[in-house]
């Protein structure tokens, strides 16, 4: 008997849902590895990830050759429109991709940054408040409406970052590592939002492209800010001993990571990409506990609780947050259409993680 679709998209979803969580754990998992006393360079980690990055594209026209005859001049052109009318040119790479990719690498720095002063865990589940700061600059930049679920969300996932900074300490390498991972995913939130405002709805080949785009940008221009760092003593890097196999290794995941999250929303439910990043927070738990000795406290599991609450809350159908609006009469019934919605429940755009915004 011939599965029905939603079937094949909730059997599809599994291993994406799976292959998303594994990917995002191990990418911060390696990420944090990576520093020892002879390595110090969350820029250099950050640069040569996004580097990685070039990739996308090549991989998205393979398929599209393989799967669907298409030659790869003519997937090219399908997709170049994200970059304007002119198509991709010098100038508009320039124009459309360099904002994108200091925001990008200043949320991936901060990100990779804070994994040196407090566990994997702890920023993993603060960054998944990065929904939360969606929905405020939805309300700010997209004139997104005002829905008490999403308030009462954006509060919880305010609380659970107190509740685990509090777990940590007010005070030295703890409170810095907190604020690192609350400002990547600040920052990774507003990619999304600004992302949307400038070009709408993507699909899944101008994302790719788009992709290929920050790590070319990235190689050929970021990296006199990495050497700079490194003679300013900023950074500290033994070259003859550099930890290759956890900086491929993360970056590879942090890949694979874009490639779930991109392609995957071609194939199962937005919701399923959603909740892959919820279910990175306990995966990280227990890699963290069996391999490097850290638990994971009850002030941070309730801090965590309360902001997957809030993203699980802030993923509640826009139906749902209407009818509970009518209820109070706080706002008139409405059916346009939701973008915060669309942000949070995966549409193609960068979804951050340690090596991607997600």
């Amino acid at each position: 008997m011939p599965l029905s679709p939603t079937s094949r998209k909730a059997l599809l979803g599994t291993p994406i849902v799976l292959g998303i969580a594994v990917s995002w754990v191990g990418s911060t998992q390696f990420a944090q590895s990576t520093f020892s006393a002879s390595f110090d360079g969350p820029f250099f980690n950050m640069w040569f990830s996004t580097v990685w990055m070039m990739a996308c594209f090549p991989v998205y026209t393979a398929v599209c050759v393989l799967l669907k005859g298409q030659s790869c001049g003519q997937v090219y052109r399908e997709n170049e429109s994200i970059f304007g009318a002119d198509g991709l040119t010098l100038r508009t790479l320039l124009v459309k991709a360099g904002f994108f990719l200091l925001l990008w690498a200043g949320t991936n720095y901060l990100n990779i940054r804070a994994l040196k002063e407090i566990p994997a865990t702890d920023v993993t589940a603060l960054f998944s408040s990065c929904n939360a700061f969606v929905y405020v600059f939805s309300i700010l930049l997209l004139r997104e409406r005002l829905y008490i679920g999403r308030v009462l969300s954006v509060l919880m996932a305010m609380g659970g970052i107190v509740l685990i900074a509090n777990a940590s300490g007010f005070k030295g390498p703890s409170l810095l590592g907190v604020a690192l991972s609350v400002g990547a995913a600040i920052g990774a939130a507003l990619y999304k939002v600004l992302f949307k405002r400038v070009f709408g709805d993507a699909s899944v080949g101008q994302v790719s492209l788009f992709l290929s785009c920050l790590g070319i940008l990235d190689l050929l221009g970021l990296w006199p800010v990495m050497l700079s760092l490194y003679y300013g003593q900023v950074e500290t890097m033994d070259w003859y001993h550099l930890p290759w196999s956890y900086l491929c290794g993360g970056a590879a995941l942090g890949l694979a990571f874009n490639f779930f999250i991109n392609f995957g929303i071609a194939f199962t439910f937005p919701l399923f990409i959603s909740l892959g990043t919820v279910l990175g927070i306990p995966l990280n738990a227990g890699v963290d506990a069996v391999f490097r000795g850290v638990t994971f406290g009850p002030l941070k599991a309730g801090g965590a609780a309360l902001v997957v609450g809030g993203f699980l809350l802030m993923l509640a159908p826009e139906e749902a947050h209407r009818k509970v609006c009518d209820v109070m009469c706080c706002v008139e019934p409405t059916q346009e259409t939701d973008e915060t919605e669309r942000l949070l429940s995966g549409t193609p755009s960068v979804d951050t993680s340690v090596q991607n915004m997600d």
